[in-house]
């Protein structure tokens, strides 16, 4: 529900899309700031600095600040969640206690996207602290005080259908629009991809969703081999070095600057992913994102849309091997990238 609240007391009178717009632009541009501390606290001084700037400059992200479109609230408020997470591992106090799950329960009234990461966080901290018990305990906490954030949106769904909906009744939909008999390209477009059954169209909401997941869940057992085919798909959708034809943003100039900036990045991304995975202890937070986003949208549907929360995470590995290559041209010691 936050994002339609975000609409209504953002729209400027007789000029509704000039109000989000800025009020998307300022939101965007506190990004900026959050990325920097991230990458200074995880990594140094310099690689934040280069994380940063190369995020106020991206194309694409600039770009979605003038769409009326809920990811620019979501990007900003799941990074908030993240580094706030971050800072909870790092120094388990009230405030980041508080405060950690405050900004989870305000991503989670965003989008129900946060699902596929945010349980993996709490888990995989746990894991690495486990014998430090006050630490779990405050960990704990933290999750614990998200759910009572996130509660009021299951009693409002319990009260609207007399059923525990934990997110949305969407979520049936999705996993049917990417795995149907009809969906070759591993995306999710009405009338390509997938066909709206005349069964579902009489249904109400929690049936339509149990149809819908029922549905997906057959295909998905007895076409094993295209499931997985479609997986890889979705993949190579997800994270294209260009917009599909359907998306309709397929000219040149789209295309052309899309490989300009994501494309030139993309090799020293990997270059930072997987310099950094001995660390993984001390960096996993901007990990799991990454890795478990990807894997949730290799099973739903893959657009280019959807890594745009990821970008902010995408950035900071790419200032990492940017920040490599850099040290190895200047022929120095290079040892010890990261500084925590």
């Amino acid at each position: 529900p936050l994002y339609p609240l975000f609409i209504i007391f953002t729209s400027f009178p007789n000029h509704a899309l000039l109000g989000i717009r800025i009020s998307q632009v300022i939101i965007a541009s506190f990004l900026s700031v959050l990325i920097f501390i991230m990458a200074d606290k995880i990594f140094n001084r310099k690689i934040a600095f280069i994380s940063s700037i190369i995020y106020s400059f991206y194309p694409t992200l600039i770009f979605f600040t003038g769409l009326v479109l809920s990811e620019t609230l979501y990007t900003f408020l799941s990074f908030l969640f993240v580094l706030s997470f971050y800072f909870l591992y790092k120094n388990p106090s009230l405030k980041w206690i508080v405060f950690s799950g405050f900004t989870g329960g305000l991503t989670a009234f965003t989008r129900a996207s946060i699902f596929s990461f945010l349980p993996f966080l709490y888990i995989f901290a746990i894991f690495f602290i486990r014998k430090e018990w006050k630490k779990v305990g405050r960990i704990v906490l933290s999750s614990i005080l998200f759910l009572i954030f996130y509660s009021p949106w299951v009693i409002r769904n319990w009260i609207s259908f007399n059923h525990f909906i934990f997110t949305t009744t969407d979520g049936g939909w999705v996993l049917y629009s990417g795995n149907n008999p009809m969906n070759k390209s591993g995306g999710g477009i009405l009338g390509v991809d997938v066909k709206f059954p005349d069964k579902a169209k009489n249904l109400d909401e929690i049936e339509r969703d149990k149809f819908f997941k029922e549905k997906a869940i057959e295909f998905i057992k007895s076409h094993p081999k295209i499931f997985f085919i479609l997986s890889l798909k979705k993949f190579s959708r997800l994270w294209r070095l260009y917009p599909s034809k359907t998306s309709g943003f397929n000219k040149i100039k789209f295309s052309l600057i899309m490989i300009l900036s994501y494309g030139i990045l993309l090799p020293f991304a990997l270059m930072g992913f997987f310099m950094n995975l001995k660390n993984f202890k001390e960096v996993f937070v901007i990990y799991l994102p990454l890795i478990f986003v990807t894997l949730s949208h290799m099973i739903l549907i893959g657009s280019i849309r959807y890594r745009i929360p990821l970008l902010p995470y995408f950035i900071i590995f790419s200032s990492c091997g940017i920040w490599r290559v850099f040290q190895i041209n200047k022929g120095k010691d290079f040892k010890k990238l990261i500084d925590v």
